[in-house]
């Protein structure tokens, strides 16, 4: 009789599960919960950027003062200089979440926030083509933007900019307006992060396909015009009104800041980027299959590849948006090519193990999460150094390595520098650089016109150099991660 019942029960199990299986919120659900798990495995990982110390310090900053500053509030250097504090309402979450949970706070909304995006991403793919291929390309999305898969406002901002243009492709794929809720999509997108203005850019597109394409032009014109305008107010709805829609100008106009800094540069070629396989794969398969595309998509592709090619944290807006502009014409071509016997097909069982599996690394994940996670990257928290500058008599003005920058605002002290290079400007920026790459004559007209009385610098460095040669300073502590001076009194 037990044995009738057990049969029964595995049986009606199998049953449901093949009939949730069937459903196009089964398969992606079950992979959010996958990369939602893996992610937080991987939680430190996600703490190596410097930028989060200042980021959650000045999401506290406004939750202390219920404010958005609009001036620099953290250095000295330009300590109540304007400041756009563009990602503000991403700063509070970060700040919130830290507050919270500490360090395994960040990491649970960064977690979060790329599993609901790929499984956003997954979900649209599968209206157009089989599971086995939404897998593939959700996978080729996640290689192109893992590199710069950080505790950091852009990442909160993935899931919207990927439902944004869903939704606006789906409409465009319906012929019809897209629907105002969609703008409290930007609203929210707006008050994130600066890469908005893209989601401007693509409904432009958009609007412009359907005005060139529809056998009424006038009629589309009257349809997204109003629908533009709003994603225009929208956009203008934050702290900061107009120079929040100018920033990312702002930021591109800062060319020798964007040459020095990391992520802004160009993908190194000489060593294999995942933009190289996205494109790789992609091209592949647009030649062997011989898809037809429309032009504009084509255009709009063009203009997110060379995104990609520009700088390296473009990267992850190719692997992102693509999919979703292409999908509507790819999908129907991909399944009449696909032999049907090549699909994704799971029997009762193993269909039980794979749920199983990754409810099973769900929890686990929640588990790690609630044991806290310590923030062990020692690169960019020079702990002991500051420490050490400090009994030795530090205080006041001092000159740090860029890298330490948001360490030194999370730790309360006024940096000379630090990530917001957008704050401090390209004249600024290279006269810094100058100094730190050894320059005497910039190094010294810098400590003088600062008042500079101690430093902390990466071991090895040109401006370190300088300073052992200074007989007016001593140093007082060097290990592999920083090296700090203090000034004679």
């Amino acid at each position: 009789m037990k044995a009738n019942i057990t049969s029964i029960g595995a049986t009606g199990t199998d049953t449901l599960l093949q009939q949730c299986a069937r459903q196009q919120w089964f398969w992606p659900a079950l992979y959010g919960l996958s990369v939602f798990s893996l992610i937080s495995f991987a939680g430190a990982r996600l703490l190596v950027d410097a930028d989060t110390f200042w980021h959650i310090a000045a999401g506290k900053w406004m939750l202390a003062n219920l404010a958005v500053p609009s001036t620099d509030p953290f250095s000295f250097s330009f300590h109540g200089a304007k400041w756009v504090p563009h990602e503000w309402l991403a700063e509070v979450i970060l700040a919130a979440s830290h507050a919270w949970l500490g360090w395994a706070g960040p990491v649970l909304v960064t977690a979060l926030a790329t599993a609901i995006t790929l499984t956003v991403l997954l979900r649209f793919l599968l209206r157009y083509i089989e599971p086995l291929h939404g897998f593939s390309g959700t996978l080729l999305a996640f290689l192109t933007l893992a590199q710069h898969l950080v505790a950091r406002p852009h990442a909160m901002a993935w899931p919207l900019m990927v439902i944004w243009t869903a939704q606006l492709v789906m409409a465009r794929q319906q012929n019809r307006r897209p629907s105002l809720w969609l703008l409290l999509v930007m609203l929210a997108w707006a008050n994130l992060h600066g890469s908005f203005l893209l989601g401007i850019g693509l409904a432009a597109a958009l609007a412009a396909e359907a005005v060139l394409t529809e056998r009424q032009p006038l009629q589309s014109a009257k349809a997204w015009t109003p629908f533009l305008a709003g994603t225009v107010v929208a956009g203008l709805l934050t702290p900061h009104g107009v120079d929040g829609l100018l920033f990312p100008f702002h930021v591109s106009g800062m060319s020798y800041t964007l040459s020095v800094i990391g992520e802004w540069k160009a993908p190194d070629f000489r060593l294999v980027q995942p933009v190289e396989l996205w494109l790789g794969f992609v091209l592949f398969g647009a030649l062997y299959f011989g898809f037809r595309l429309p032009a504009m998509r084509i255009v709009m592709c063009f203009g997110l590849v060379h995104l990609a090619l520009t700088a390296a944290r473009y990267a992850e807006l190719l692997g992102l948006l693509a999919p979703l502009l292409l999908m509507p014409s790819v999908g129907p071509q991909l399944r009449a090519a696909i032999r049907p016997e090549i699909k994704l097909r799971l029997s009762a069982p193993l269909l039980r193990i794979v749920t199983a599996l990754c409810l099973a690394l769900f929890m686990v994940s929640i588990i790690l999460l609630a044991k806290g996670i310590e923030h062990d990257h020692r690169r960019i928290q020079p702990r002991e150094a500051v420490s050490a500058a400090m009994a030795a008599g530090g205080g006041g003005p001092v000159f740090n390595s860029y890298n330490f920058g948001g360490y030194l605002i999370f730790s309360g002290i006024p940096p000379l520098i630090d990530g917001r290079a957008d704050l401090y400007g390209d004249d600024f920026v290279r006269r810094y650089m100058a100094a730190y790459s050894g320059d005497a004559s910039v190094l010294q007209a810098m400590f003088d016109r600062y008042q500079i009385r101690w430093a902390v610098l990466e071991p090895g460095s040109p401006a370190a150099k300088w300073l052992d040669g200074l007989p007016a300073w001593r140093k007082v502590h060097q290990d592999d991660v920083a090296v700090a001076y203090v000034r004679a009194r």
